[in-house]
């Protein structure tokens, strides 16, 4: 077939109202005049008379980053007795992972976009390993009311609770700086492998320990020095105002990216290690 091209076509789930299908359908054609590396640009949106609109978006032919992150776990999560040059090179790998992450949440928050369920599981790699981040732009009203709906007809909690700051569970508030929260426990996610936040903590106790102050403990993983560690906690900082912009976060490790490698090669590329 000429002009061929392989696409993901998704739709939303639940019940929704004219009036929110329409906003839905206005914020997903904002984002396909997205333009950036490391985020998912929509292809485009067809409506349904008798269902919710079908959004159209490249085929990540690599899948998702957590799924990834679950597979290489052995080889990337490492221990003190691994080799030294071993520890730097997956350390860069992973930084590298971060850093397009970061990238790419800092052209949406200058953009003014904010993403709302920022996680390993909603990052996608594309056919030449780089990172594009996916499945955004959601209002608030309509991210809500699609998770609480998964929940009353399921019967369980199906909000991202181990990735949501403390004021969006709690009033339902989102911004920049509660994507850096999410960031905070993304980074957690990858240099603990893939593991699923707060180990051993339902979803509802979270809320408390949150609350409390608790924070996650560093990962177990040679690869995770201090400094990463502090970064992380600095995206947890209960007062939004004192977490630090996703232009701060880029920087901050891509310095990290130049002494763990001496110097930064925009293109090395840390699935392949080329």
């Amino acid at each position: 077939m000429r002009n061929s091209r392989v696409v993901a076509v998704k739709t939303l789930k639940g019940d929704f109202d004219q009036e929110e299908i329409d906003r839905f359908v206005e914020e997903s054609l904002k984002m396909s005049r997205f333009k950036h590396a490391h985020v998912m640009g929509l292809i485009g949106v067809c409506p349904d008379e008798d269902s919710a609109p079908f959004i159209i978006m490249p085929y990540m032919a690599n899948g998702s980053l957590l799924k990834y992150l679950k597979n290489e776990r052995d080889n990337i999560v490492l221990s003190e007795e691994n080799d030294t040059d071993e520890i730097k090179d997956v350390c860069k790998r992973l930084l590298m992972m971060c850093n397009q992450i970061a990238s790419g949440m800092e052209y949406l928050a200058a953009g003014k976009y904010v993403h709302r369920d920022l996680a390993a599981r909603n990052c996608m790699i594309d056919t030449h390993f780089l990172i594009k981040i996916t499945d955004f732009g959601l209002s608030e009203d309509v991210f809500l009311r699609n998770y609480y709906r998964q929940a009353k007809s399921e019967d369980t909690v199906r909000l991202p609770v181990k990735w949501m700051a403390p004021e969006s569970l709690a009033d339902g508030h989102f911004s920049e700086k509660s994507d850096v929260w999410s960031y905070g426990v993304t980074m957690w996610e990858i240099f603990s492998g893939g593991k699923v936040p707060y180990p051993g903590t339902t979803p509802l106790s979270v809320i408390q320990t949150v609350e409390e102050g608790h924070r996650m403990s560093k990962p177990c993983n040679a690869a995770c020095n201090e400094e990463i560690y502090s970064l992380m906690v600095k995206c947890w900082e209960k007062s939004p105002k004192d977490r630090p912009s996703f232009s701060e976060i880029y920087k901050e490790v891509t310095k990290f990216i130049e002494r763990a490698a001496g110097y930064l090669d925009i293109s090395f590329n840390p699935f392949t290690n080329d």
